[in-house]
């Protein structure tokens, strides 16, 4: 991480002097914006699964989830939080978005840019299930740095999504057999979270 925020800096110095940046002072999300982020990378994380799961049979879905049995076995909840939920978002967002999607945004249009880099971040993971779902949220977490401005907005996003994922995973089958009316209203949380969240930004960046 440490090698490639430097070289994000150095980008970074390069497109001020280049023109390609008008101001030096980086965008910043306030508590509440993060926060909000945050939640929203829940919302897209647990959509996306669907989606996925969606189309499980086609992707060899079974396979997948006996190769993440095998990675998580004998793994505390909490150092699977820390290492998966804190630690490797950081890192992929810095290769991936901080590095890889703006650098093609510096050539590029922001489409052309967030669909060429989400297709470098769902083939990085290797297997059909997550190469799918890692290129959706790939693609969302390059939008929303684009439209917060703010380079850790993806960081949030993902940060929320890969946690979501480990935590809701162990909680799923309790949910499931004792208040599974639940989960439809965690749904609906989630999608209103991420439908005003998107409002949210697009206003934002409409108003400055």
């Amino acid at each position: 991480m440490i090698p490639c925020t430097c070289l994000y800096r150095s980008d970074r110095r390069a497109r001020i002097s280049g023109g390609l940046l008008s101001e030096k002072r980086q965008k910043h999300l306030n508590f509440g914006e993060g926060i909000l982020i945050f939640c929203m990378g829940i919302g897209f994380s647990q959509f996306a699964n669907i989606l996925v799961g969606l189309f499980q049979n086609l992707l060899h879905y079974q396979q997948y989830q006996e190769t993440m049995d095998q990675i998580t076995l004998g793994k505390s909840l909490l150092t699977l939080i820390f290492w998966m939920g804190i630690i490797a978002p950081l890192a992929e967002e810095i290769v991936f978005r901080w590095l890889i999607y703006l650098r093609l945004r510096d050539y590029m249009k922001m489409g052309a840019a967030i669909v060429i880099s989400a297709a470098f971040f769902g083939i990085y993971h290797m297997n059909l299930v997550q190469a799918v779902y890692a290129g959706i949220l790939g693609a969302v977490f390059a939008y929303f740095l684009e439209l917060t401005g703010s380079i850790w907005a993806s960081v949030l996003l993902h940060m929320g999504s890969n946690i979501w994922s480990l935590v809701f995973t162990e909680a799923a089958p309790w949910l499931l057999e004792k208040y599974p009316a639940w989960i439809l209203v965690i749904y609906a949380v989630l999608l209103c979270t991420v439908i005003a969240g998107t409002a949210y930004f697009q206003r934002k960046q409409e108003h400055s």
